[in-house]
């Protein structure tokens, strides 16, 4: 097994924090050009991993029948 297989999934509110740190880092003055560039890489692979997880949530609520079940396919 990897280990990403066995990390628990990171929360949402986990990632947007790790952004908000990740922006704070980038505010800083004394930050290197290198060391922005590093961070804000890492910052958009998060941005895009929330994103993805906003998305699977959507095609889930749009899956809720009349009765307010989750659907399967």
């Amino acid at each position: 097994m990897s280990e990403k297989n066995t990390k628990k999934e990171e929360s949402l509110e986990e990632g947007f924090a790790q952004i908000e740190t990740m922006i704070a880092q980038l505010e800083q003055t004394d930050i290197s050009l290198e060391d922005a560039f590093h961070i804000y890489e890492k910052g958009m692979k998060k941005l895009k991993e929330c994103n993805d997880k906003i998305e699977r949530v959507e095609k889930q609520m749009l899956m809720l029948n009349e009765q307010g079940e989750l659907e399967t396919l």
